[in-house]
């Protein structure tokens, strides 16, 4: 598990560096992100509340933040975490 951790970590240096990437290291990075990955909930089905941290820190509900039509929501995975 160390080694591929490594290789990622390399993978994400070089992009950093406006390399150009061959096609195995961008199906790499492809099966790295998608690793584990299962269905959400249906669209339109209700989820249970949670807490989460903001972009300021901030701990937010969500039933704090649904209004009358719901909330929109988007998760944004990084490569810094």
């Amino acid at each position: 598990m160390a080694d591929e951790a490594d290789t990622y970590r390399a993978f994400i240096q070089k992009v950093g560096t406006g390399a150009r990437l061959s096609e195995a290291e961008w199906l790499f990075h492809f099966d790295h992100q998608n690793a584990g990955a299962r269905d959400g909930v249906p669209v339109g089905a209700r989820i249970p509340d949670f807490v989460l941290p903001d972009q300021d820190g901030r701990m937010r509900a969500l039933g704090d933040l649904a209004g009358e039509r719901g909330v929109l929501m988007a998760f944004v995975r990084s490569a810094d975490w």
